[in-house]
């Protein structure tokens, strides 16, 4: 079964899609207020979509609530949201996948607990086990 894209139709005009990418382009301020309110999550999420228009799409977002992208983009209207406030992602719940080497590490981290003399002498028994059983 073959799947065809369908080509995504912009939610504003060409002139002000081109006003807000050159605006972004040039580093001025974005005319925002220049699209509808209600179009402004739709507008945020085409232009996110197109690497060339981030920086409209970002200015855009900025001026959308979270809901409204988060309705129109799912998972992607919110990235935007939180892209478009400089906040970092939500810190995603420790699965197998996210596993790091260091959490599998079996030797404990080095910290600056009352312990250390007691663990640092623990260590020494098993590197002095180890090297008998050799």
């Amino acid at each position: 079964m073959a799947y065809l894209l369908q080509e995504e139709v912009c939610p504003i005009s060409e002139q002000l899609l081109f006003s807000l990418y050159d605006a972004a382009k040039r580093g001025l301020p974005v005319p925002v207020a220049d699209v509808p309110p209600e179009r402004r999550p739709s507008v945020a999420l085409f232009c996110y979509r197109r690497s060339h228009l981030e920086g409209a799409a970002l200015a855009v977002a900025a001026m959308c609530e979270e809901e409204d992208l988060t309705d129109v983009g799912g998972p992607l209207g919110r990235t935007l949201f939180l892209k478009s406030r400089n906040m970092p992602p939500p810190a995603k719940k420790h699965s197998l996948n996210s596993l790091s080497f260091q959490s599998l590490s079996l030797v404990p981290p080095q910290g600056g607990d009352d312990d250390d003399e007691d663990e640092g002498e623990q260590q020494e028994a098993d590197v002095e086990a180890a090297a008998l059983a050799t």
